[in-house]
């Protein structure tokens, strides 16, 4: 037995309903005597506005609502996409119940089985298409810029170049102190769901505001001498040294030894940050690299982080362990052999191939 009757009574319910709920529009633009003839053209058309074949579980389609769209661009674009029947129908039944004014941008997943009711809605409440998307620790602005833009959800370059350039985000309200122009290290590692054609200065801010939010509190009860900032950028540096957080208030704690005598900080992830190729081991002539970001080279911290810290690696410079090493190398496994002079490190580097 044939759908398509109790499909139009849902129609006309819809369209009912939403007589009832719009009351007010109506009244206007019964003043003006036009009521009466968009109720008989819009019924009149119910053919044309039932849903297309096929039901909620159908295959979806993407449609890009621009920014600026009419309540008759949209018909065009759905009708375009296979989602409504007939498009002049259609932004007749939008501009009738009041939706073609309200109407936000972003790219949405229709079903061709919704009705009209169902896609103005959507559309509406701005139900936009969202990606779940990881920003792993110790991942600095170029690996997040890659990783978004694989998942389609921002331009490499046009992020880059926002993300290096606070200003560009923020103007002259950035919510940071810092005296670099990059947000580097202020992206916080974290689980988002970012929208399809969301723009990357949006998706930076988000960002931000999640590292500020968690940051901060950690922050605020730190009795120490360095600065936000500074705390950051120790931090991402002992990001990138740590692979098991039990060594992270170790490993700062031996930075914080080092600066605390004014002796160079000599960490390699400072050279690979400014180094032109990635590769497994720093070499020698990497350490003569021209960067203020190079520790080898330059005395005190970096001017700014070199990657995302986790709150794991601000905490251990917030509350680093009390220790005496000056020195430490990588076992090889993950871990790491501390020492305390430097004869000491010397056999270590002996001892574990160096």
């Amino acid at each position: 037995m044939s759908t398509q009757p109790q499909t139009k009574e849902v129609l006309i319910f819809e369209l009912y309903e939403g007589l009832c709920r719009h009351w007010h529009r109506w009244m206007r633009q019964f003043v003006y005597g036009g009521i009466v003839t968009m109720v008989a053209c819009t019924l009149s058309a119910s053919y044309f506005l039932l849903p297309m074949e096929g039901d909620l579980h159908a295959v979806k389609r993407l449609v890009e609502i621009p920014v600026g769209s009419t309540g008759r661009d949209v018909a065009k674009l759905l009708h375009e996409a296979e989602v409504v029947r007939d498009p002049q129908a259609f932004a007749m039944f939008a501009r009738l119940l009041g939706f073609d004014s309200d109407l936000k941008a972003g790219y949405y997943l229709f079903s061709p089985g919704m009705t009209p009711l169902q896609i103005l809605t959507h559309i509406q409440q701005g139900n936009v298409v969202t990606k779940r998307v990881t920003i792993p620790e110790g991942f600095n602005l170029e690996e997040i810029a890659s990783l978004l833009a694989r998942m389609g959800l921002a331009d490499e370059g046009r992020f880059l170049r926002f993300a290096r350039d606070k200003r560009l985000v923020y103007g002259d309200s950035c919510p940071i102190d810092m005296p670099v122009d990059t947000l580097e290290g202020y992206l916080f590692p974290d689980t988002y769901r970012f929208a399809k054609g969301q723009r990357e200065e949006e998706i930076i801010k988000v960002m931000v505001n999640r590292f500020l939010e968690v940051a901060t509190p950690l922050y605020e009860g730190y009795g120490g001498p360095m600065t936000f900032h500074e705390v950051v950028a120790l931090a991402s540096i002992v990001e990138k040294e740590a692979i098991y957080d039990r060594e992270r208030p170790v490993i700062a704690g031996v930075f914080l030894n080092r600066l605390r005598i004014g002796m160079r900080l000599q960490a390699d992830p400072t050279v690979r940050y400014v180094v032109s190729e990635p590769r497994s081991r720093v070499l020698y002539r990497d350490l003569e690299v021209e960067s203020p970001y190079n520790t080898y080279r330059y005395p005190g911290l970096p001017p700014g982080p070199i990657a995302s810290p986790g709150l794991a690696s601000i905490r251990a410079v917030i509350k680093p362990a009390d220790v005496d090493y000056m020195y430490f190398i990588a076992r090889g496994d993950g871990t790491h052999y501390f020492s305390c002079t430097f004869a000491e490190h010397v056999a270590a580097r002996r001892r574990f191939g160096y």
